[in-house]
């Protein structure tokens, strides 16, 4: 993400950039379609700065519910390990403990691994993500529930302390999810601004090119400048 930031900015920095250059040309910048303009560049520009102003304006609301997010559920793995360990030690069903592990397995990512691009291997995406953990949570306090067993002196581990964090991550997805909206409604605009075809900041900017391209002998100064600038394609 963040060089897709960082090249969202040298975008809207290297058009700024080519405008100026564009204006010195004076006369000899009389591009044939209106879109090519120096005034519609500068349209462009200030949409483009506006867009990502926009995004600027909802993202700390959705990275501060991202942040709690990674608080809320990073201290899980060790209580579920211990809550596990405690369980082994009062249990006598083979099965029940079982079913108890296969679900602490599940809560702490163990069992199924992926593989990176890199080669390296860790715990399945899917087996960790924070909509699975909750749900497994859920079943996991049922089974320390239904033990009759489950007694820990130690409060952090009990089932009330995970009925209390349970429903904070409930709490927490949810908020991540309507923090998340504005913000993927603001990147959408943004790219909408940048990157549609023919009308978009890149498209237009490579219009403009191919007619310096076609006005400005090999040797202007400025021909050099404006075609050294840069303007990616990029995919949402």
């Amino acid at each position: 993400m963040a060089n897709s930031e960082s090249g969202y900015a040298k975008k809207a920095a290297n058009l700024k950039d080519l405008i100026i250059r564009l204006k010195t040309l004076g006369d000899d910048y009389n591009p044939p379609k209106p879109k090519l303009s120096v005034e519609a560049l500068e349209i462009l520009s200030k949409n483009a700065d506006d867009a990502t102003r926009a995004l600027s304006l909802v993202l700390p609301v959705y990275s501060k519910a991202v942040d709690e997010q990674e608080l809320i559920f990073k201290s899980l793995n060790a209580l579920i390990t211990r809550s596990y360990n405690y369980l082994k030690a009062a249990i006598d069903n083979p099965a029940e403990l079982q079913t108890a592990k296969t679900l602490a397995d599940r809560l702490r990512g163990i069992g199924k691994n992926s593989i990176s691009a890199d080669g390296a291997t860790g715990p399945s995406k899917s087996r960790v993500s924070y909509d699975n953990r909750v749900e497994n949570l859920k079943q996991y306090i049922d089974v320390l529930t239904t033990s009759k067993v489950y007694e820990p002196t130690q409060e952090d581990i009990s089932i009330a302390s995970f009925q209390t964090l349970l429903t904070s991550m409930e709490n927490n997805i949810t908020a991540v999810a309507i923090a998340k909206t504005p913000v993927d409604d603001a990147r959408r605009n943004r790219f909408n601004i940048f990157h549609t075809e023919q009308i978009g900041l890149v498209d237009t900017v490579l219009g403009v090119k191919s007619y310096i391209k076609a006005s400005l002998n090999i040797d202007h100064p400025q021909r050099k400048h404006i075609l050294a600038l840069t303007f990616t394609r990029m995919n949402l």
